[in-house]
C-alpha cells in the first residue's frame, strides 16, 4: 500500500493552503496505485476534499470511509478516461481484446499505461515470458523502450492531476460525475429488485418518515420479503436510520434519481397515502406537500388556509410560504386562488419581497370581481407602496377605501395608514381627519384604537400641542397594559419620554424611558435596551447633567458593539 508522507496528507478545507499542481500529481500517482483498495483511498487528501463531494449521493454529510474511497475511485476512472482521444470501443468494465487496434494507437498510450497498469491490471497470465507489467504493455503497445513507457506515464499521471485541479477548484463537472455514482448505486440496486421496489416507496418522502409508515405504505402494495429488503436497504446505507430505527431517511439525490424512475400514476397514490397519514397525524405541511404532489391541488388549499394562523404562530412562516408559491392557478377555483394570493402576498411584505408581494396582490385581483375583496387586495397594495411611492400608495388607498363598507373592521386599518403617509407628508389636517374617523368607527379593537391614538400623539407632537399629544399617548398606553403586549408598552412608554423631552420635561421624559428600559430588560430585548438608554443619556444631556448623560451613552454604546447595532459613536 502506497500512501503519501503525512506533511502531504491534509484536508483541503478553505483555511488550508491551496494544493499546487506538484501536490495534486503527487495524490493522484499515490491514488492510483492505491486504485483496488478502497480504504486507501478513503485516506486520499482527494478523497476528503470537494473533489469527491458530488460522488457522496448515500451521505454527504458523514459519508462513511467506504463511501469516500468509492467516490475516489469513480472520479479517478472519470478522468483516467478524459485521456481517450475519441470514444471507447471496450470501456471500463468491459473485456478488451489484444486485437483492439487502439492498443497500439500513439494516441491511446497514455489512456492504455493508467487503465491497464492501475485500474484494470493486466492479468498475470497475459505477460510476456520473463516480463510483467512495464514489459508486457510495451510489447502491446509498440512503446519504443521502457524510457519511453515510464515517460508517457508520467505525462499521463500530471494530464489527470491537471484534470482533477480544475474540476476540484471550478466544480465544471459536478452534474457529469453525480450521475456516475447515482449509475453505479443503481446498477448495485437492480441486483436485489425487492430492495429496489422498496427504495421507490421512500422515495414518495422528500424528508425524515416513520418506518411504520413506510412498511404501511409496502404492505397495501403487497411487497414480499419486506423486512428482508429493508434490512438490506439500511445495511448498505441506501436508507439511513437513527438509533432506534423508528425514523429513516433517503438522501435528496438518490431520491429524486429513484423518483424519476417511478410510474406517475403509482407515484400519485403514494403521495396520498402519505397525505391522508399525515393528516391523521396532525401534520399540515408535511399532508399539504403531499396532496400537491398528488396533484389534489384544491384538498390541499382548503388545508393549508385552515391551517396558516396556527402555522405563523408556530414561526413555520417560511415553510408555508414556499407551499403556497407552488399552487398553478389552472388547478384551483378563483375563490381559493384568491385566498392563497392574499396569504401570499401577506407573508412576502413581512420578508421583505415586496416585488413578488405586489405580484401576488394582482395575481389575485385578476380573479375578484366583489367589492369586500377588491379592498382588501387595493389596501395591500397601497401598504406595498408606502415607503417608496407615496402618492401610488394614497392612489391604491383611495380605491380600497371606495369599496369597504362603513363598518369593515379591516377600513380602520388603511384610515390609519393612510393617515402615516400624510403625517410623512406633513399634511396635517388630512391626518387628522382620518384618524378621527378611524377612532369613531365602531366596531374598533383594543388593539386598533392604540395604534390610532398613538398615531394621533404623534400628530399633535408635531405640531406641538404637547397637553394633547401626553394624553393620546396616556391612553395608547392604558390599552396596551390591559392588552399584556409589553413589547408595544414600552414603546408607548418611549413615545411619552420622546414627548415629555421635547417639551424640555427631562425629568418626566427620563421617567417615562426607564419605565421602558425596565420592561426592555425584563424582555432581554437588548437592541430596545441600548435605545432606551441613549434616549436616558440625551435627556440628561439636554436637561445640563453631562456625567449622567455620559454614564448611559458609555452603556448604550457598548451594548451595541456587543449585538453589532449601528447607532451613533464619535
Amino acid at each position: 500500500m502506497h500512501l503519501l508522507d503525512s506533511a502531504k496528507a491534509f484536508v483541503h478545507t478553505p483555511n488550508a493552503p491551496a494544493w499546487t499542481p506538484n501536490d495534486f500529481a503527487e495524490f493522484v500517482n499515490s491514488a492510483l496505485k492505491n486504485y483496488n483498495s478502497v480504504l486507501a483511498l478513503a485516506r486520499s487528501p482527494l478523497a476528503n476534499s470537494a473533489l469527491v463531494s458530488p460522488l457522496l449521493v448515500l451521505d454527504d454529510v458523514s459519508p462513511t470511509a467506504e463511501e469516500r474511497g468509492r467516490a475516489m475511485r469513480l472520479v479517478l476512472a472519470w478522468a483516467v478516461n478524459r485521456l481517450a482521444p475519441e470514444p471507447m470501443q471496450y470501456p471500463l468494465g468491459t473485456e478488451r481484446p489484444f486485437v483492439d487496434p487502439t492498443w497500439s494507437d500513439p494516441r491511446w498510450w497514455r489512456y492504455n499505461i493508467l487503465r491497464h497498469r492501475y485500474l484494470e491490471p493486466l492479468h498475470p497470465d497475459d505477460f510476456i515470458e520473463g516480463g510483467r507489467f512495464t514489459e508486457t504493455l510495451v510489447a502491446l503497445t509498440g512503446i519504443p523502450s521502457p524510457d519511453t513507457f515510464f515517460d508517457e506515464r508520467n505525462r499521463a499521471i500530471r494530464e489527470v492531476a491537471q484534470w482533477l485541479q480544475e474540476q476540484h477548484d471550478t466544480g465544471r463537472a459536478n452534474a457529469e460525475l453525480q450521475q456516475l455514482a447515482l449509475s453505479e448505486v443503481y446498477q448495485v440496486l437492480q441486483k436485489q429488485q425487492a430492495a429496489l421496489d422498496l427504495l421507490g416507496v421512500a422515495a414518495t418522502f422528500e424528508t425524515v418518515f416513520p418506518r411504520q409508515l413506510l412498511n404501511k405504505m409496502a404492505a397495501i402494495e403487497n411487497y414480499q420479503r419486506l423486512e428482508h429488503a429493508l434490512d438490506y436497504l439500511v445495511r448498505h446505507r441506501f436508507l439511513l436510520t437513527e438509533d432506534a430505527g423508528s425514523s429513516l431517511w433517503l438522501s435528496p439525490v438518490l431520491r429524486r434519481f429513484i423518483y424519476a424512475r417511478q410510474p406517475l400514476a403509482l407515484a400519485k397514490r403514494r403521495h396520498q397515502r402519505a397525505a391522508d397519514y399525515y393528516t391523521e397525524q396532525d401534520e399540515p405541511l408535511l399532508a399539504v406537500r403531499h396532496l400537491q404532489q398528488a396533484e389534489n391541488w384544491a384538498t390541499a388549499a382548503t388545508m393549508l388556509l385552515a391551517s396558516a394562523s396556527e402555522l405563523i404562530s408556530e414561526l413555520q412562516s417560511t415553510e408555508l410560504r414556499l407551499l403556497l408559491q407552488r399552487f398553478p392557478i389552472s388547478k384551483l377555483a378563483p375563490a381559493q386562488w384568491r385566498d392563497i394570493q392574499i396569504l401570499l402576498s401577506d407573508l412576502l411584505m413581512v420578508n421583505g419581497a415586496h416585488t413578488e408581494a405586489l405580484a401576488a396582490c394582482r395575481s389575485a385581483l385578476r380573479v375578484v370581481d366583489s367589492s369586500f375583496y377588491q379592498a382588501r387586495i387595493y389596501r395591500r397594495m397601497g401598504k406595498l407602496f408606502e415607503f417608496h411611492n407615496q402618492l401610488h400608495a394614497l392612489n391604491y388607498y383611495q380605491q380600497a377605501l371606495t369599496r369597504f363598507e362603513i363598518d369593515d373592521p379591516e377600513r380602520i386599518d388603511l384610515l390609519k395608514d393612510r393617515a402615516w403617509i400624510y403625517i410623512l407628508r406633513k399634511e396635517w389636517t388630512l391626518a387628522e381627519q382620518d384618524l378621527l374617523l378611524a377612532l369613531a368607527q365602531t366596531p374598533i379593537t383594543i388593539q386598533q384604537q392604540a395604534d390610532v391614538l398613538d398615531a394621533l400623539s404623534y400628530l399633535c407632537g408635531e405640531n406641538q400641542r404637547y397637553t394633547e399629544a401626553i394624553q393620546h399617548a396616556q391612553a395608547a398606553l392604558a390599552l396596551r397594559e390591559g392588552l399584556g403586549d409589553m413589547g408595544r408598552v414600552a414603546q408607548s412608554f418611549g413615545n411619552l419620554g420622546i414627548l415629555y423631552a421635547n417639551m424640555g420635561e427631562y425629568v418626566h421624559a427620563i421617567a417615562a424611558h426607564e419605565d421602558a428600559l425596565q420592561v426592555h430588560r425584563h424582555l432581554d430585548n437588548r437592541p430596545k435596551i441600548a435605545v432606551c438608554l441613549s434616549n436616558i443619556g440625551l435627556a440628561h444631556h439636554l436637561d445640563g447633567r453631562l456625567q449622567a448623560a455620559l454614564a448611559n451613552y458609555q452603556e448604550s454604546l457598548t451594548i451595541c458593539q456587543e449585538i453589532g447595532l449601528p447607532l451613533a459613536e464619535s
